[in-house]
């Protein structure tokens, strides 16, 4: 038996999981209405719509953030090393 079966944080995980499961699978079909403008833009949307377009825009914000992360700190100018070891920078003898 794998040894991932006998840690209480697996179970833990587990139990999380399928609550977060049942909560969202129990409310996919209810309608939200969301208000734009009152009285004048009330479009109501599915859960699952919801919960669908959080992770796609979650994942792509995600992904752009980190490349323009490593973007800017590739073009940062790279440190420089340290001296060589015996090698003095002392202008003075």
């Amino acid at each position: 038996m794998p040894q991932f079966w006998k840690q209480p944080k697996f179970w833990a995980a587990a139990i999380i999981v399928l609550w977060l499961a049942y909560i969202i699978g129990s409310n996919l079909a209810q309608l939200v209405t969301i208000h734009i403008i009152p009285w004048l833009v009330q479009p109501e949307l599915k859960v699952s719509t919801i919960v669908v377009a959080s992770a796609i825009v979650g994942a792509a914000l995600t992904l752009i953030i980190q490349y323009y992360w490593r973007k800017s700190r590739s073009s940062k100018n790279v440190a420089q090393s340290a001296p060589a070891p015996g090698a003095s920078s002392s202008t003075t003898a």
